[in-house]
């Protein structure tokens, strides 16, 4: 008894919880797919739902990167993490966070890499134009059709190159391209000059800009941008893929009563299927990450990128 009341007072010290054995705030935070400013703009409708839900305050934040809201949770100084799959693994081994949900994304639970160049001769054969709906995730901005480029192409292609990556913990953005390169006998720290550029669209960007031949992203990040920039689907042009990733989704703190973690899973549950007749750029979660909806968190879920980490670490 003495050790467990010592373990709940290291957790939740009794002036910093309500009648419930709750924290009496909650902080949430969420990593930087898209441009920080505009993440930060889109994080107030979340952290009002869950206040709601849950009856009370939540702060939000954004931080730097993936590795900063990885240590904020494993040092208590965040209780909600909204984490991409290798970050939340990471978190799983030094932590202990605890995942809760896997995220959806059209009825999917996995996603992977593409690959992209602004330089045509990549091309095994002349690139197909695909026009699409661009699917602009910002309230109010109208929908409009753009132009996309995809084709096939060797990804020996890269060796020797300047290739833009997200970030050293992103599973699409560096991990599995990482592994991928290793199994081609390309070593992604000797044969290409990798540089981390912070996120999705900004690796899009890197390519778009001319900046970098080639570069990397979830699967299709031109979807980001393509309102600002009319012609990156053109000029951004697809022609590889990495194997499939599990999804990102919810992770939680160590020590979190056992009611709080089921009262926040199912306030992320909820908030999904709310607003799942709405159109997407009404969406909180979609225009946050383009979720859709939410599976619970089983066991060996991210086994994959546990495998992935263990090659790339040797």
């Amino acid at each position: 008894m003495a050790a467990l009341a010592a373990g709940v007072a290291a957790c939740c010290p009794v002036e910093q919880t309500d009648e419930r054995g709750w924290p009496k705030e909650l902080v949430l935070g969420l990593v930087p797919a898209l441009e920080a400013e505009a993440l930060v703009d889109n994080l107030d409708p979340l952290a009002e739902h869950l206040e709601a839900e849950l009856g009370m305050p939540v702060r939000s934040f954004v931080p730097q990167d993936y590795t900063g809201l990885v240590e904020a949770l494993g040092s208590g100084r965040a209780d909600i993490g909204m984490l991409p799959p290798f970050a939340a693994m990471l978190g799983q081994r030094r932590y202990d966070l605890e995942p809760i949900l896997i995220s959806t994304r059209k009825g999917e639970t996995g996603y992977r890499t593409q690959w992209m160049t602004n330089d045509p001769s990549v091309c095994d054969e002349p690139p197909v134009v695909e026009e699409r709906l661009c699917e602009t995730r910002v309230r109010g901005r109208e929908t409009v059709t753009r132009n996309f480029l995809r084709c096939d192409g060797d990804i020996e292609q890269v060796r020797g190159e300047t290739v833009a990556f997200v970030d050293p913990n992103s599973t699409s953005g560096f991990l599995f391209p990482a592994v991928q390169l290793m199994n081609n006998d390309i070593d992604p720290q000797e044969d290409v000059k990798g540089i981390f550029v912070g996120g999705h669209d900004a690796a899009a960007l890197a390519v778009y800009a001319g900046d970098t031949r080639f570069g990397v992203a979830y699967e299709d990040a031109r979807m980001m941008i393509c309102d600002q920039y009319a012609d990156i689907g053109e000029k951004a042009i697809v022609f590889n893929h990495a194997p499939m990733i599990p999804n990102d989704g919810v992770q939680l703190r160590p020590g979190l009563p056992e009611d709080l973690k089921q009262a926040i899973t199912e306030a992320f549950i909820g908030l999904a299927e709310e607003q799942a007749h709405l159109p997407d750029d009404e969406k909180v979660l979609w225009i946050l990450y383009e979720i859709d909806g939410f599976e619970r968190y089983e066991p060996g879920m991210y086994d994959p990128v546990r495998k992935a980490y263990e090659i790339v670490r040797r």
